[in-house]
């Protein structure tokens, strides 16, 4: 069974990709398409014993005689009519003909649902599993990712990808079905029938250059689509900033240059859909009248079965046609695949492990034993992106179709880290931009995993835990507050159930915030709409409603990403009051660009190069660190 799977991957990858998300689906849809051309082909085949009534009146004998010979090594047909005992009269052999274009016509009914039901799974099933994917990627790896690529993977190329597995199994229906008709063709005249076979071969050469060319422009258009995608993002995210500054036209611009070309580059996949189209008939009957005269003039063939093989290979020509076209269109969609491939095998390699144990609470202390992390700066600018070659291949071929640039040596951040922090302890870390105080904050929360070292919860090494449950027991803050565009109520809840229960702590939570006053005077209170990313509301009311929802979640530990620094004195002085309020409930971390927010820390932890310079209250610093009493001195900070 594996070296058939093997067989598959390496002879029939395009058949491989589709089985991996369908399986014995495939092949259903496989008997169903056999089914149906076998019937259509038996109803066909019933047209000669009716030529044969309209040229031969005199007797049912004669008749009978006359179309079984007619009908080459198909007349066991008219034999089991025969054999029946029912009589070969016209209205015996129409009703026959009937039965046959009725069954088919059940079994096409069957195969159209079928598929239906089958897409369906397919598109839920890649969908679903993109997000679950997406969910468990990495942190490391997600940082320096392409954006656009994420976003047209889930979104655009999920749709292509669909067109192109329906595509995909109509070229597997007309194939079979060109199949079923040239076997039957073969079984009336295999002389002929082997004539067109060759003709048809010969004359599909005349695609292979085109059927290259569309391919390669379908992998230029998933290209020009990501790019598209990611700069569209940035329009969006940064709207604000182009509009006070002049700059949405410019920007506009750039997205109508890429415009421009994705739509040059569908124009010339589209013409050359139309070359292939336009030629693929011309050329096929070119083949079947040059064959006719070959078998009348040169071979003395007869023109009855000729006329019963033409039927065929006129349902075959269609097929042909049929397959063409999809195929082309399939190939148009290549690109998707090939993308959507390379983006399911970066999302498994750069999944993250997890241990089993379950955190339900946090109950003592956070240790870091001797941590030390570097990045890595690859192709993606991450330890890890790139680094593997299959990975780093597969994102080169999409981007550029270049090798990826080998990974440069890791960039130390952190070095021999040693910290305890207790349960319901504020810590503060401190320290110039590069210090290493994000990337810390990230080992604690799970983020990252250390290089060397351990971090320990409640005595337990992080990479033992069940990571979900531990982060579940984290709020986090972070200098640019989450609001997601819905109402209050389900951006503090995260979209909870509404009931009394969950109404209170919604409003509790509030209270703690110290928002719940101004939702209140809203005039759809909890209901009031946020806007896109919190438009509505200030930079003060987002800080809050991200602390709300924190609290909401009822977390043990708090983090804070310089939560504050981008807020004016005063709300920034309001928000630093309410988190004092939180003091000693919870274990709350916190980095911090403006010293005056720390005073009340009951540690601070001053970070340089990568390591702790110093650390003990904000007093104690103040009087025993040089470095310290720099960085307040250059605030101003009495």
């Amino acid at each position: 069974m594996n070296k058939v799977k093997i067989l598959i991957a390496r002879y029939f990858s395009n058949f491989a990709y589709f089985y991996g998300f369908l399986g014995y689906r495939l092949f259903v849809i496989l008997g169903l398409s056999i089914v149906v051309g076998v019937l259509d082909g038996f109803g066909l085949a019933m047209f000669v014993p009716l030529l044969q009534f309209a040229s031969q009146r005199e007797g049912g004998d004669a008749v009978a005689s006359g179309a079984s010979e007619t009908m080459g090594n198909l007349s066991f047909l008219i034999d089991g009519l025969q054999a029946t005992g029912l009589p070969l009269t016209v209205i015996t052999v129409l009703m026959v003909m009937l039965g046959f274009f009725l069954l088919k016509g059940g079994a096409k009914f069957v195969e159209l649902y079928v598929g239906s039901l089958y897409i369906r799974f397919f598109g839920q099933t890649i969908r679903e599993s993109n997000v679950l994917g997406l969910a468990g990627y990495r942190f490391d790896r997600f940082v320096n990712a392409d954006v656009g690529q994420i976003q047209n993977t889930l979104t655009g190329e999920v749709g292509r990808v669909l067109s192109a597995y329906r595509y995909y199994v109509a070229v597997i229906q007309n194939t079979i079905l060109i199949a079923v008709y040239a076997g039957l063709a073969f079984l009336a005249n295999p002389q002929f029938a082997l004539f067109i076979v060759v003709g048809g071969v010969l004359s599909n050469m005349v695609f292979t250059t085109l059927y290259n060319a569309t391919k390669r422009f379908s992998r230029i258009f998933t290209a020009q689509v990501h790019q598209y995608y990611g700069l569209m993002i940035q329009q969006v995210s940064q709207f604000k900033y182009l509009k006070a500054t002049g700059l949405s036209w410019f920007y506009a611009g750039k997205l109508r240059k890429k415009i421009h070309e994705m739509e040059a580059t569908q124009l010339r996949i589209n013409t050359l859909n139309a070359l292939m189209n336009s030629l693929r008939e011309p050329l096929m009957m070119t083949v079947v009248v040059l064959v006719i005269l070959l078998e009348i003039t040169l071979l003395d063939g007869e023109l009855g079965v000729i006329i019963l093989s033409i039927l065929f290979f006129y349902r075959a020509l269609f097929s042909v046609s049929q397959l063409q076209t999809k195929w082309n269109q399939f190939l148009g969609m290549t690109g998707s695949i090939e993308n959507m491939t390379a983006f399911r095998r970066k999302l498994a390699k750069g999944e993250e492990s997890v241990g089993e144990q379950v955190v339900e609470r946090f109950e003592r202390e956070i240790v870091l034993e001797d941590v030390s992390f570097s990045y890595g700066v690859g192709l993606g600018g991450v330890r890890g992106v790139g680094a593997d070659g299959a990975e780093a291949g597969d994102a080169a071929s999409i981007r550029s179709g270049k090798e990826a640039l080998p990974e440069q040596e890791p960039q130390p951040i952190l070095h021999h880290i040693n910290l305890n922090i207790q349960k319901n302890e504020t810590v503060a870390f401190v320290g110039e931009s590069g210090s290493g105080k994000t990337t810390l904050m990230n080992l604690i929360a799970g983020l990252l995993q250390p290089d060397e070292g351990v971090v320990r919860i409640d005595g337990t090494d992080l990479r033992a835990i069940d990571t979900t449950s531990y982060q579940r027991r984290i709020g986090y803050i972070t200098q640019e507050p989450v609001i997601f565009s819905d109402t209050i109520f389900n951006n503090v809840t995260f979209w909870d159930q509404d009931t009394a229960e969950k109404r209170e702590a919604f409003w509790r939570a509030l209270e703690k915030a110290h928002i719940a006053d101004f939702v209140r005077g809203l005039p759809d209170r909890e209901q009031a709409m946020m806007g896109n990313n919190g438009i509505n509301l200030s930079g003060g009311q987002k800080q809050r409603l991200s602390i709300a929802r924190e609290l909401y979640k009822e977390v043990d530990l708090l983090l804070m990403d310089e939560a504050t620094s981008a807020l004016d004195s005063e709300t920034e002085a309001q928000i630093q009051a309410n988190m004092e309020a939180l003091k000693g409930q919870y274990t709350i971390l916190m980095i911090a660009h403006r010293l005056s927010t720390i005073r009340h820390a009951d540690r601070v932890v001053l970070l340089e190069g990568g390591e702790i310079r110093a650390q003990g209250t904000y007093t104690e610093l103040l009087e025993g660190s040089p470095e310290f009493q720099r960085m307040v001195q250059m605030q101003e900070v009495g």
